[in-house]
């Protein structure tokens, strides 16, 4: 039994005053992260918005391995369904 399915994902991170997940831009001397939607600038770079969406990355996890529990569920069940007991 072997799950062929992909399971990554990509999480677009989200500006925390605006919402906005597009407008990002980098300061290559500085590191600090600017939202051109609201001019928010986070001084911490992306460790700030990876640690400030901390809660949708989370979610998504939980998500993935909801997912990956359920085929793994279906897998197991096509094995045993071919066995009689």
């Amino acid at each position: 039994m072997a799950l062929q399915k992909d399971y990554s994902r990509s999480i677009a991170l989200r500006c925390l005053t605006c919402g906005a997940t597009y407008a990002f831009e980098t300061d290559v001397k500085t590191g600090s992260i600017t939202c051109h939607k609201c001019n928010r600038i986070y001084l911490g770079g992306k460790e700030e918005l990876i640690h400030l969406n901390e809660s949708l990355i989370e979610n998504e996890k939980e998500q993935i391995i909801d997912e990956v529990k359920d085929d793994i569920k279906k897998e197991l069940q096509k094995v045993f369904k071919k066995f009689k007991f």
